[in-house]
């Protein structure tokens, strides 16, 4: 009996902690259940966090790079992806590059970044390095372009001294060779005279060049008969035509152009020096004009030595020119001469075919454009 009343008793106190075991169990597995739901809140707020990390990082314009110890790439951004084919961020893990340059061929285009290396440092060790490469290729150059507006304006200014220096003594020797010109009217050294006289205009007109580069004036408009003027304005280069052999025709209509004479004659000029530069062993110069709804088109075209595509994409460059002795002014300032009016200049070119400049005034310039005959209308 007391074997058995033991047993009973050992098996209540079984039960009892069979009992405990189980409240404890389930009391355990509660908490289990809570810690993994904590886990799981806490794994999706991490990955909340990351993601919006890498939305930000990927939001960033500059390239960003996240770089281990051992010089692996760990993370980066959508900018640093597009420059990983082109560069080894792994070798600039070196503070003596932070805020340096460097240069960086993307798609045949030179660009230029900006470095910017940090450490990243974890109790008193380095465990990683953040590199940015920020592009500034338009800053360096819009930097560039203000040091050239710089120097451009100082020239301009030192050009503007020199111009009126020298054409006070250039006048006195156009009024001089116009004086002699009339003196010598008949005789032999007539056309010497007109050389002269010549040279001065066309000096007169490189320094009116340099003039309007350094200082461009608004156009002064008036009525001005096209046919008359055209003619007047090659009065000032048919002597040196006529002595490099050179032929000019002309077949333009009497019609009535709104415009500043004196600067469309300097363009004219310009087009007109040029032409006969382009022919050593004499040629052509052929002045048309033609019209239609959008406007007023005069030609200018010569049968000299022609140009070639890369000449014809930078012949109104400012201080671009192909001859030793040119100023790289004159297509340019026609240019812009011409863009005052509201117009431009149209050119056609073909290396040993010769040269087309065209100049465009627009519709609004022409005065009597409701009163031209048909026939002229239709050419």
């Amino acid at each position: 009996m007391k074997e058995i009343e033991k047993l009973n008793e050992a098996f209540k106190v079984f039960s009892l902690a069979s009992e405990a075991l189980q409240k404890y169990y389930s009391s355990l597995r509660d908490e289990v259940k809570r810690l993994n739901q904590e886990l799981q809140a806490k794994n999706q707020e991490l990955k909340d966090t990351l993601e919006m990390l890498r939305s930000v990082v990927n939001c960033i314009r500059d390239a960003l790079f996240v770089i281990s110890v051992d010089g692996k790439v760990l993370m980066m951004n959508k900018e640093a992806a597009k420059l990983r084919n082109h560069i080894s961020p792994e070798t600039y893990c070196n503070q003596g590059f932070d805020g340096t340059e460097i240069g960086i061929s993307i798609n045949n285009e030179n660009r230029i970044f900006l470095l910017s290396l940090s450490e990243v440092v974890s109790e008193n060790t380095t465990t990683g390095y953040v590199l940015m490469l920020k592009d500034i290729t338009e800053k360096r150059q819009k930097e560039a372009i203000q040091e050239r507006n710089k120097r451009l304006i100082a020239m301009g200014e030192m050009m503007a001294t020199i111009v009126h220096e020298m054409r006070n003594p250039l006048c006195s020797i156009e009024l001089y060779a116009s004086m002699l010109q009339k003196e010598l009217e008949g005789t032999e050294l007539e056309s010497i005279s007109k050389g002269v006289s010549t040279g001065v205009r066309s000096l007169n007109n490189i320094l009116s060049n340099m003039l309007y580069f350094a200082k461009p004036r608004t156009p002064s408009m008036r009525h001005v008969e096209i046919g008359p003027f055209v003619e007047e304005t090659l009065e000032l280069i048919r002597p040196v035509a006529e002595s490099r052999g050179i032929r000019i025709v002309k077949n333009i209509q009497n019609l009535l152009i709104n415009m500043d004479d004196a600067l469309i004659r300097q363009v004219l000029m310009n087009l007109f020096l040029n032409a006969m530069q382009a022919m050593n062993q004499g040629g052509t110069i052929i002045i048309s004009a033609d019209f239609n709804e959008k406007g007023f088109f005069m030609h200018i075209e010569d049968t000299g030595c022609g140009m070639d595509e890369d000449t014809l994409e930078r012949i109104f460059d400012p201080f671009y020119t192909t001859r030793d002795d040119g100023t790289g002014l004159g297509l340019s300032i026609s240019l812009k001469i011409m863009q005052s009016h509201g117009g431009s200049i149209n050119v056609r070119s073909q290396p040993g075919r010769g040269t087309v400049f065209t100049l465009v005034f627009p519709e609004k310039l022409m005065v009597n454009k409701n009163n031209i005959p048909q026939e002229v209308c239709n050419k």
